[in-house]
């Protein structure tokens, strides 16, 4: 059929997933496959080109248009902006002509900021016409057979399996390519079978599900003939359990993916992972076996991030966070014993904390209470990669939304400021000061864009450190850097000149 599509990348940033630039999200891939699958060849654009090249007015003229993306969780960004509502709002009335399909966060609601509730979209049926909820390539395979599938299908692993190897040829035209990385979906939804009174997971995934090893090879195969080299094992609450089916760790069936992957793709420039349960840690012996694989097979620099939330024991059990502190602790431990052997003069696996605010039973005590574990963390001599400090974004369908709407819950924003000022100056420094030591090189470091006489750039990874470099450099050079300084959360280093290596 001779149909035009065009696909729009409005970038996803969810807790268990990364679209924004350099990632690119497997849910943009899945979709531009399906079109594959059918032959037809979509076009793709990200919501950065639409927005550069003013092409609003454009988007009438196809017959499909499909709107992915939106953010569950605050954070700042340097690739890229995700879609806002005025945005999803705006496209939707250029393009009254084409058949409009949504998928993403703002299905259940949007806020712009951490700290607020998010207000539900009530007239999204009438900007899209399938704003889907459910899974959107299962969804997409059946409409374009001609089926009238519902918007809240869930996932079939045979059509993924159909799908994902044939929408690897999408990188080709991100913006960041051959700069970009591929978001791996490993699973969905989280192994808890009680969750986090803030989660989403359960609200836009379901229950707990694992892709199968030889389906996530086969698009890592396709992903690499097409010229991928970057890849994060990410879309997944816990990669710890991954293989366990929900149960206890399985490093065997995590050995076989991260073997396989060397296998398929021998040079490539980057292999991360992103979350980590600790309490999933501290609980299975198995799991320490999981943690030597993941620090023998990445690549440098790799981080595995622990949804912490909090410390205080009255926050953990009134919004079932179901993790003691003391074994977070552990944890920490587990993974820098293992992980601090240094790959290219970097450790290859650190621990990341993410602390959320704006809980049920949160008091001023609180934030007492967790700068004192972090600095036990650093008086164990322990490294933490680094540590994130956010205001929860309040989703409808939660517990913690159901919560407040018949309780007030009180905010500290002095307290927090405060705490993200200690955390800055008493833990990040001296962290940094370890983890990078005066005199590290690291290589691949590309700029990303430049202030004053200063040019700032990473080397692409997941969580990777911003470098300052005091050079006449060019955004998208890429250099060899020696640190010199370091900052609160950045580094400063001078370039590594052909003659000096």
């Amino acid at each position: 059929m001779k149909t035009r599509v065009i696909i729009i990348d409005g970038y996803v940033d969810e807790p268990a997933q990364f679209g924004v630039p350099p990632y690119i999200s497997p849910d943009v891939r899945y979709v531009f496959g399906c079109y594959i699958n059918r032959g037809v060849q979509p076009e793709y654009y990200t919501i950065d080109q639409i927005r550069e090249r003013e092409m609003w007015n454009s988007l009438n003229n196809c017959d499909h248009l499909i709107l992915l993306g939106g953010v569950s969780v605050p954070g700042k960004y340097v690739g890229g902006n995700p879609l806002k509502y005025l945005e999803l709002e705006r496209i939707a009335k250029s393009a009254p002509k084409p058949l409009k399909i949504y998928h993403g966060p703002y299905t259940s609601g949007y806020t712009s900021a951490g700290g607020k509730t998010a207000q539900e979209i009530k007239n999204i049926g009438e900007l899209y016409d399938c704003p889907v909820t459910g899974n959107i390539e299962t969804y997409l395979y059946h409409l374009l057979k001609g089926d009238m599938p519902s918007e809240s299908i869930g996932r079939d692993p045979e059509i993924q399996g159909i799908v994902a190897p044939l929408g690897a040829e999408l990188i080709r035209q991100h913006p960041s390519f051959p700069d970009v990385i591929c978001e791996i979906e490993v699973s969905t939804g989280c192994e808890r079978k009680a969750h986090c009174s803030f989660c989403t997971e359960p609200l836009f995934y379901g229950r707990y599900a694992e892709r199968g090893v030889k389906d996530i090879l086969s698009e890592i195969e396709k992903l690499s003939e097409n010229g991928a080299r970057y890849f994060r094992l990410g879309r997944a609450a816990n990669i710890i359990a991954y293989g366990s089916g929900g149960g206890q760790p399985a490093p065997e069936r995590l050995r076989t993916l991260y073997t396989g992957i060397r296998k398929i793709c021998p040079d490539l420039g980057m292999l991360h992972t992103d979350n980590a349960n600790p309490g999933y840690i501290a609980r299975y012996p198995e799991a320490e076996e999981c943690v030597e694989i993941i620090a023998e097979y990445n690549t440098a620099g790799d981080s595995l991030s622990f949804g912490v939330e909090s410390f205080d024991e009255g926050v953990i059990s009134k919004n079932n966070l179901g993790i003691e502190p003391d074994r977070i602790i552990k944890a920490c431990e587990m993974v820098n014993r293992i992980g601090s052997v240094r790959k290219d003069g970097i450790p290859a696996l650190l621990p990341g904390i993410n602390l959320l605010f704006g809980l049920i039973g949160e008091t001023r005590e609180t934030y007492e209470i967790d700068f004192d574990y972090l600095r036990r963390i650093k008086e164990r001599n322990l490294m933490i990669r680094r540590i994130n400090l956010r205001k929860v974004m309040i989703f409808p369908g939660t517990p913690l939304y159901r919560y407040t709407e018949k309780n007030k819950i009180k905010h500290f924003n002095k307290e927090f400021l405060k705490l993200k000022e200690r955390i800055r100056e008493e833990i990040d420094r001296p962290m940094l000061e370890k983890i990078f030591p005066v005199g590290t090189i690291i290589n691949d470091v590309m700029i990303e864009y430049r202030k004053g006489n200063i040019a700032f750039g990473r080397k692409l990874g997941t969580y990777s450190i911003l470098i300052g470099i005091r050079d006449q450099l060019k955004v998208g050079d890429k250099v060899s850097v020696k640190i010199t300084e370091h900052g609160y959360r950045s580094i400063t280093g001078v370039v590594i000149r052909d003659q000096e290596a």
